[in-house]
């Protein structure tokens, strides 16, 4: 890219960037923390959706990567990322059909399953194809998403395990709830544990009736590094830790020095002493998902400014309580709300060191939604 070695400002914008040593050293942190539990970790992609980056997980020590969409595990199958698990439902004859191609090219592939529908159209199109696929059993543990109930949780892994082609290897739940309703560090923390207690049971109850259990998978961001040895769990599937977000900071998950992710953009105009307007709107910056953080953007280098409003292409910064006026021109970074909406909306992402670009890496992944 012609920005390589160029300041920061030279980026024309809006446009999405990466701070390189706070991303490495979020990752390193995570994980040194995750591996002092005794646990693995197998990080969720659809936070960044950049092969380079699941590829600096793995490095790092991760023992593969969870997938939301197929899409995306073809994407970092083509990257080369050789343990991959599709943490979705999947059903359909056009997804079936992919599954087994990505199959035949991925050395460890994974999925999860949640209804006996979608278990066997799976082994069908496995069976047919002469291999083997490794399942998950998803449990409902209180997140209200997907999953079987956790009394129906043995009978639906028995009723699976008598499908040709497939074989369980662990269980898997979302625990959201043990997560982002809590604000703080010790909160978290009890909701780790917690977490792993509710899971750890269910997969002693699936193992007591002769299910395999090599995996038992949990795992959010706010609750990344506060587990600890013996929580019931094996791995978690954190993964906006690599960047965190303006929701993370606001749960207590990590202070706003270590978000990586930006998104640069210019000051188009200041109608009023009070309102300025930058040139990343929907397009450019994420929406709310829920009602974690009161805004749509903070400027970290301008303290008091805050996007208060988005429309198509314009973002409403408030400068009210700003430190300072913004200038018609100036470049600045704001910090998202929630990171993995935010990356979607983007071809690239910059990584920068020092405030040079150090790199352009495609968000391959980026659309990659069926």
């Amino acid at each position: 890219m012609t920005f390589i070695g160029k300041p920061l400002e030279a980026i024309d914008t809006p446009a999405l960037i990466v701070d390189m040593h706070k991303l490495e050293e979020n990752i390193l942190r995570v994980h040194r923390a995750t591996f002092d539990a005794g646990l693995d970790i197998r990080p969720h992609i659809k936070s960044h959706k950049t092969p380079e980056i699941a590829q600096m997980q793995v490095r790092a020590g991760a023992v593969g990567i969870t997938c939301a969409k197929l899409g995306e595990a073809e994407v970092m199958a083509t990257a080369g990322i050789e343990d991959i698990f599709i943490a979705y439902s999947l059903v359909g004859e056009t997804k079936m059909r992919r599954l087994v191609a990505l199959a035949k090219r991925t050395p460890r592939l994974s999925i999860s399953a949640e209804s006996l529908e979608a278990a066997r159209q799976a082994s069908s199109a496995f069976d047919a194809a002469g291999i083997e696929l490794d399942v998950m059993i998803e449990v409902d543990v209180g997140a209200g998403r997907t999953g079987v109930q956790p009394e129906r949780a043995v009978a639906f892994a028995d009723q699976v395990a008598e499908m040709p082609a497939l074989n369980i290897v662990g269980m898997m739940g979302y625990a959201s709830h043990f997560a982002y309703t809590r604000r703080g560090e010790a909160a978290l923390a009890e909701g780790a544990a917690e977490e792993g207690r509710v899971i750890g049971e269910i997969a002693g109850d699936l193992a007591a009736a002769g299910h395999e259990m090599h995996r038992i998978s949990g795992g959010s961001t706010p609750t990344a590094g506060r587990y600890q040895e013996g929580c019931g769990l094996t791995e978690i599937r954190s993964g906006s830790y690599v960047f965190y977000d303006r929701n993370q900071v606001d749960l207590g998950a990590a202070p706003m020095e270590q978000v990586a992710l930006s998104v640069l953009a210019t000051v188009v105009a200041t109608p009023t002493p009070e309102r300025a307007i930058i040139d990343a709107g929907t397009k450019g910056l994420s929406q709310q998902v829920g009602s974690v953080s009161d805004g749509y953007g903070w400027l970290p280098e301008v303290p008091g400014a805050k996007v208060v409003r988005i429309n198509d292409e314009h973002g409403f910064v408030d400068v009210r309580e700003a430190v300072r006026p913004l200038e018609i021109g100036e470049k600045v970074q704001v910090i998202p709300a929630r990171g993995p909406t935010c990356v979607n909306l983007y071809d690239w992402l910059y990584a920068v060191r020092g405030g040079v670009v150090e790199d352009a890496w495609r968000i391959a992944a980026r659309g990659r939604n069926t």
